[in-house]
């Protein structure tokens, strides 16, 4: 009889060799590492109230602010760094705030070189590039306003060997704005931002007394052009900022302006007149020393911030409360960090002057329109 498949003359069969393994499967099997995700968020809701006008947009009661949902996977292959961020808004309807994929390296002496593709913020303003949940006032300056936002694109970050305190940063976009996934008129947005941290570094992009001691001056800079039916508008950006922190002490200034230009291959006289937006953000902070219950982990702030917005400098108001008002806001704020940005209580009282203060009839454009707000933030991370 045939000899069982386990035994031979009585004896127990050897087991296989295992396989060899090539040395490229052993390299890659080496470089891999399973990936992590982090799912989060955070919420802001918030109550203001503003003295009614004539103008619109005045009313006041309790609202939402923000609620957003944020995923965000990590993995690596080998001496790379792979990375996916989503960040969308689920009220008052659902939109995609942040959504790219990010491509990175270590290089040695501290460098680092990284690609993302995807719809992103561009880097001019840093009141643009930061987080609406890290800020020491309950909103951002408006000269964010006139920066570019969120863009579909791509854009490089490096940082050179030797040289942790310089940080470059270009892009190339389509310039739609956000959530425009074409682009209409088959030109781009370039943008740039150089960053130079002379002292200290900065350990996160946040306001307030928490990104450690250092100074961080930046530039930015970018240039658009977009299409309407026969016309284009070309937009110039130039902008530039310091920011710094030291022992609870922290400020920021801010300044940007963009310039816009029309051009026809019809009749010249069609076209609106060339206009400048520009305006700047002066912002101080304070956090008190004392660590205050529950278990000595909270921390008091209050600041100040002046900051002045002009959209148009060349075209008339039509009536009070136009969105092109030139206007100077006088912000005091109060912050309650229970666990830093993480989770706080803000209010907020802002004084609005307005500058352009005669409408294109001779009107008086003046109008009251000061408000408080309080918001809470609980991020979760």
């Amino acid at each position: 009889a045939p000899a069982s498949p386990r035994t031979l003359r009585g004896r127990p069969a050897a087991p296989a060799a295992p396989e060899k393994l090539s040395e490229e499967a052993q390299e890659s099997m080496a470089n891999y590492q399973p990936a992590s995700i982090q799912l989060g968020g955070y919420v802001q809701p918030q109550f203001r109230t503003r003295q009614n006008s004539p103008a619109q947009f005045d009313t006041e009661g309790f609202r939402f602010a923000r609620a957003r949902l944020i995923a965000q996977g990590q993995t690596r292959a080998g001496n790379l760094e792979l990375s996916a961020f989503i960040e969308a808004e689920l009220q008052p309807t659902f939109f995609l705030a942040d959504g790219f994929v990010t491509l990175g390296r270590p290089l040695p002496d501290g460098g680092r070189v990284a690609f993302d593709v995807g719809q992103t913020r561009v880097p001019i303003s840093r009141q643009n590039l930061l987080s609406d949940s890290r800020l020491a006032f309950v909103d951002k300056g408006q000269v964010a306003t006139i920066s570019p936002g969120r863009d579909l694109g791509g854009k490089v970050s490096f940082t050179p060997p030797k040289a942790r305190q310089v940080r470059v940063i270009g892009g190339v976009f389509n310039g739609e704005g956000i959530n425009n996934i074409e682009n209409i008129n088959e030109k781009y947005l370039y943008a740039g931002r150089v960053e130079i941290t002379p002292i200290g570094r900065e350990s996160q992009l946040a306001e307030g007394g928490f990104g450690g001691h250092y100074v961080t001056v930046a530039a930015s800079g970018g240039y658009n052009k977009l299409s309407a039916g026969d016309r284009t508008e070309a937009i110039t950006y130039l902008g530039f900022d310091i920011a710094g922190s030291y022992r609870g002490l922290s400020g920021t200034f801010e300044y940007l302006q963009a310039k816009h230009r029309f051009e026809t291959d019809l009749d010249p006289m069609s076209l609106p007149p060339d206009f400048k937006a520009n305006g700047f953000v002066a912002q101080l902070n304070y956090r008190l020393p004392k660590k205050l219950p529950p278990f000595r982990q909270a921390r008091f702030e209050v600041g100040a911030r002046l900051e002045e917005i002009d959209r148009n400098d060349t075209t008339p108001i039509v009536q009070p409360g136009d969105p092109e008002q030139s206007v100077r806001a006088i912000t005091g704020v109060a912050s309650f960090y229970l666990r830093s940005h993480s989770v706080k209580a803000q209010l907020a009282v802002t004084r609005f002057q307005e500058l352009e203060d005669r409408t294109v009839t001779n009107e008086d454009a003046r109008y009251k329109n000061d408000q408080v707000l309080l918001q809470v933030t609980y991020r979760l991370e």
